[in-house]
């Protein structure tokens, strides 16, 4: 099917595919502009080219070498360098199911796997999200669902409401949970 814009034909599916391209284009940038991290195991490569000093090429590279165990990993891609991987650090994550993964196939590894996939302070527990509460030691998907079902928390004991989470695993947590 053709029609005729400014005496130019075109075909609707070319003009469909930019516009598609340029929705993917702006809801990467504007994740990035929120806050959001991007998973560096799952986003897709025009996501990836949201990230600074990384292009066509270089985000083939990231997709060539997952899955990724920890951000730092980046530093093994081909195109990224120190200052690049600086940059790109604070806006990307790996989400907690590739490092659960990882433990499961690896078991020398899964220290190290969960590590990676805690995040840097402590976790928001009237806040976080599923896979952030996954990430703490001890909490599974149901205990991170049930978590999220018990909401609002006063305070970081409160936790131990939860059915499943006891004295034992609340000493695992308390240093790494609050809320606010």
């Amino acid at each position: 099917m053709e029609k005729t814009v400014a005496r130019k034909p075109y075909r609707m599916g070319a003009v469909f595919a930019v516009v598609v391209a340029a929705a993917l284009a702006l809801s990467a940038a504007s994740a990035l502009a929120a806050g959001a991290l991007i998973d560096i195991n799952s986003a897709d490569l025009k996501t990836l080219e949201s990230l600074p000093g990384v292009g066509p090429a270089t985000g083939q590279e990231i997709i060539k070498g997952r899955p990724y165990k920890s951000v730092d990993d980046l530093a093994n891609v081909k195109g990224i360098g120190k200052a690049k991987l600086a940059k790109i650090k604070p806006l990307v994550t790996v989400g907690a199911q590739q490092a659960t993964q990882a433990a499961k196939a690896a078991p020398a590894e899964a220290k190290k796997a969960a590590r990676a996939a805690v995040p840097t302070g402590p976790v928001n527990i009237n806040t976080a999200s599923k896979e952030q509460l996954e990430s703490l030691p001890g909490i599974g998907a149901k205990k991170a669902q049930a978590i999220i079902d018990g909401r609002p928390y006063q305070k970081p004991e409160d936790i131990m409401k939860v059915k499943g989470i006891k004295q034992g695993i609340y000493n695992k947590i308390k240093d790494r949970i609050t809320v606010q």
